[in-house]
């Protein structure tokens, strides 16, 4: 009971400290300086406030001071040398320049500061931008010059305020104090000639966007705190739900682990996100976190994958039999009809990797370790707050502690859903997860220095809460853990891929969902509400065009892709020939008998190729070995076109990757250069790690989707059969720019230089898919591509037309974006947006304006 009223008694007296200082005078505007050499005996000043938009989703208040003092002031000449002001002639802290008037008698100090517009918080507080301000109250936005009881600074006590001027350009004007000198277009007022400061102040309209943003952080924390929740787990819960009921019409022993892990590991990533909705909700948030009850909720987090894994492998060595068997061991891993074994299995032939492979003292140093990692990361916040020795490389050491329990976490949850005989793993399992596991840690490890250096080097040198609370940093990283999501959702459709061949509904679903979380993902906001609009957009409109879409799977034709790749060829050679010889026929170059003796022998070997691979003979279904082998492409199975479209989309997709990374990183949402001013932030690391990630995983993941709805997908050319992605992908960027256009906060640029790029992309691997189908023997490139230029029939008026035009098409829209200055993120059109007008236009009378 000592030790809990000691920690209410610090709380109680550290939150008296900080509000003596929030009673008090603004700091930027009190006089807390004197002059040194004594106020000037003239000055004058112009100073002028402007409130904008500043990516249609922020309003910033920008102040500009222009202070003039005599040459021979004692103070001037430190003046001339300074980069910020010193309290005496403008608030102290802001950066400012100074310089010479043309005719040399004056002394110029220019200061320019911005802050945002405040919309939450007290209802009376104010923010300070130099000698301005603004508060809000209601839905009305105050913005004054020098506000009560606040003074000017002790070197203006004598100025002039030659001119004062407000610019409101994206915001209604609800009254004017007093009345201005002047009213120019803009919403532009300007005061001028005063003897002393003007008691300025403008009553700005809120707009419906900012009284909603307003509303959510302040009344409506509850609403905003249950939307920030679905927006984040609505789509993993919608797959949750899914994976249950595959789960209950499964009867394959693997699939049914595999998919118990996978709801393990999406209750592992929406854990934390619960568990800070329930507190928030209850109210007892700041008791929990307090007393290290968050904290030790995610270490038991990510310690429970892990725990789980150590008891399963040492429940198998305990249960292993004792004597050594006198008959024949096997040298091979045993199979079963029911594939590979998942993460619950516990078959005895099982030679998986991961912690399976773990004996003796191996296995006893990774259980020291896990226990090792869960005692720094639970233990250290709770010491910190306890014992004040060192505690920024404590919270250092806890949250690199916690960012390894992470990767270690995910670690065992992929290769414990990969755990099948090596024989059998597919090389690109193997490689995700020799690649990922080391990306992970050097990613979250990354993330946790970054976090450390850059809160570092703020002005007052404190560690942002990412680093002092593992929970917090869980729940920032929990934004990047969609890749292991892709790469589980891998694993199950590579189990259905072995069983079946045909793409079911519950497969449909599944690949549906690795489309949205491969290519789309969710976190948006619209008005400060999170809403996985594009997400639940492309959920929908996927699905709902391949029922609109839907043709049936076409047959199987019981022969190898190679062999039907040489009857399309000799089929449509046979074509050509009947055609050539009724032609003559009809010409009159052949009589009746001459034309049936060449043709029928024609006929019957068109007949009998038919009948081989299942068509009927006498041509009556319409379709051709073409067709056929079109619609089922290059694989034997649904997984084979996958895998294939895939692999092609990783390669055709690399240029696109590196552009889309270049574009989102050089440039932010507000038009400024991007990659340095986010890096800046704490919490600038996992946005620029989550656009790497998301243009690197875009491609595979938008080809396997291709590939594995090739034979649902309509259209007899490849090239047609990516439409429908393109479409699903580009309804849901769309549906996400026009809910933000419609309610005026940021319009989404870049959207459709992704829509084009999607559509180049999956074009040439499309292309690349039938050349494949349609190869009859090895070569390069152009031998492959020639069959397929064949029956495109470039060059002529035919199918490969509407190809042309399309890729040319979309070719000359990325140019045209290009050319005009296209910023994948930028929520400011920068090629279009004029220059800010300067003061000067206002300040007709300041010498050398």
């Amino acid at each position: 009971m000592t030790r809990v009223a000691a920690v209410f008694g610090a709380a109680a007296l550290t939150s008296a400290l900080l509000a003596v200082p929030a009673l008090g005078p603004r700091p930027a505007l009190a006089a807390a300086a004197s002059c040194a050499s004594g106020p000037p005996p003239s000055a004058w000043v112009e100073t002028s406030v402007t409130v904008e938009e500043r990516g249609h989703d922020t309003a910033v208040l920008r102040s500009t001071t222009w202070v003039g003092v005599p040459r021979d002031w004692a103070g001037a000449a430190a003046l001339l040398g300074a980069t910020t002001t010193d309290g005496c002639l403008l608030p102290e802290g802001g950066p400012s320049s100074a310089t010479m008037s043309p005719d040399g008698a004056e002394v110029v100090v220019r200061s320019t500061e911005e802050t945002p517009v405040r919309l939450y918080g007290e209802e009376w507080a104010g923010e300070p931008a130099g000698l301005w301000s603004s508060r809000t109250s209601g839905r009305t936005c105050y913005v004054a010059l020098l506000p009560v009881p606040a003074d000017p600074p002790p070197g203006l006590a004598r100025a002039r305020w030659r001119a004062v001027a407000v610019r409101t350009p994206d915001s209604g004007v609800r009254g004017v104090t007093p009345l201005p000198s002047e009213v120019r277009p803009g919403h532009t007022y300007v005061w001028r000639d005063a003897a002393a400061p003007p008691r300025v102040k403008v009553a700005l309209r809120m707009s419906a966007r900012s009284a909603f943003q307003r509303w959510t952080g302040s009344r409506g924390a509850d609403v905003l705190t249950v939307a920030s929740y679905l927006g984040f787990a609505l789509p993993y819960l919608l797959l949750a739900v899914l994976l249950v009921l595959l789960r209950r019409h499964s009867a394959d022993p693997g699939e049914r682990a595999l998919v118990r892990i996978m709801l393990g590991a999406l209750a592992m990533i929406i854990a934390v996100e619960t568990i800070m909705a329930v507190l928030v909700l209850s109210g007892t948030a700041f008791a929990a976190h307090l007393f290290g009850l968050t904290d030790m909720g995610a270490i038991v987090i990510l310690a429970a994958p892990l725990c789980t894994a150590a008891w399963r492998s040492a429940g198998r060595r305990i249960r292993r039999p004792g004597p050594v068997p006198t008959g024949p061991v096997p040298t091979g891993p045993v199979s079963t009809d029911a594939g590979p074994t998942g993460a619950g299995s516990t078959g005895a032939g099982s030679t998986g990797s991961g912690l399976d492979t773990l004996t003796g003292p191996a296995f006893g140093g990774v259980v020291l370790a896990g226990a090792a990692l869960v005692a720094v990361s639970g233990l250290g916040p709770l010491a910190v707050r306890h014992v004040d020795e060192q505690p920024n490389l404590t919270l250092v050491a806890s949250a690199a502690a916690t960012a390894l329990l992470l990767t270690g976490a995910a670690w065992v949850i992929a290769v414990r859903a990969a755990r099948v005989p090596d024989r059998r793993t597919p090389r690109a399992v193997r490689a995700l997860l020799r690649w990922s596991v080391p990306g992970l840690a050097l990613l979250t490890l990354g993330f946790v220095a970054h976090a450390a250096v850059t809160g570092m080097l703020q002005i007052w040198a404190n560690l942002p809460r990412v680093v002092g609370s593992p929970f917090f940093l869980l729940e920032n990283l929990a934004y990047l853990m969609w890749p292991l999501v892709v790469l589980l959702l891998l694993l199950l459709l590579r189990l259905h891929g072995r069983r079946t061949d045909t793409v079911g509904p519950l497969t449909a679903w599944l690949v549906v969902f690795l489309f949205v979380v491969g290519t789309i993902r969710w976190p948006s906001t619209y008005a400060g509400m999170p809403v996985p609009l594009a997400a639940l957009a492309g959920l929908t409109v996927l699905p709902l065009l391949l029922r609109l879409t839907r043709r049936a799977e076409p047959r199987d034709p019981g022969v190898s892709r190679r062999r039907l790749a040489v009857i399309v060829e000799e089929h449509r050679a046979l074509e050509a020939r009947e055609k050539g010889l009724r032609r003559r026929w009809a010409a009159g170059d052949m009589d009746d008998a001459a034309y049936h003796r060449e043709n029928e022998p024609v006929v019957e070997r068109i007949g009998r190729l038919r009948g081989e691979i299942g068509l009927d003979p006498r041509r009556e279904d319409g379709l051709t070995p073409l067709d056929l082998a079109l619609s089922r492409g290059p694989g034997g199975s649904w997984w084979a076109n996958a895998r294939l479209a895939s692999r092609y989309a990783s390669s055709v997709g690399a240029p696109a990757a590196v552009f889309l990374i270049w574009a989102t990183w050089s440039t932010d949402s507000t038009g400024h250069d991007g990659w340095l001013d986010r890096l800046r932030e704490p919490s600038g690391f996992y946005g620029l790690a989550g656009d790497l990630i998301g243009g690197l995983l875009i491609w595979p993941v938008a080809g396997f989707v291709l590939g594995a709805l090739w034979r649902r997908l309509p259209g007899r050319r490849g090239y047609l059969k990516g439409v429908v992605p393109v479409l699903a992908y580009g309804a849901a960027t769309g549906a996400h720019a026009m809910v933000n256009n419609l309610i005026g906060q940021a319009p989404v640029r870049g959207s459709l230089v992704r829509v084009l790029l999607l559509f180049l992309v999956l074009t040439v691997v499309a292309v690349l898919m039938d050349a494949r189908t349609l190869q009859t023997r090895p070569g390069g490139l152009a031998s492959r591509l020639t069959p397929v230029a064949v029956v495109y029939r470039l060059g002529t008026a035919g199918s490969g037309i509407a190809l042309i035009v399309a890729q040319a098409a979309a070719i000359l829209g990325l140019w045209t974006q290009l050319r005009h200055g296209i910023d994948i993120t930028s929520q400011v059109d920068t090629s279009t947006q004029a220059p800010p007008s300067t003061d000067a236009q206002l300040f007709q009378s300041r010498p050398g304006g």
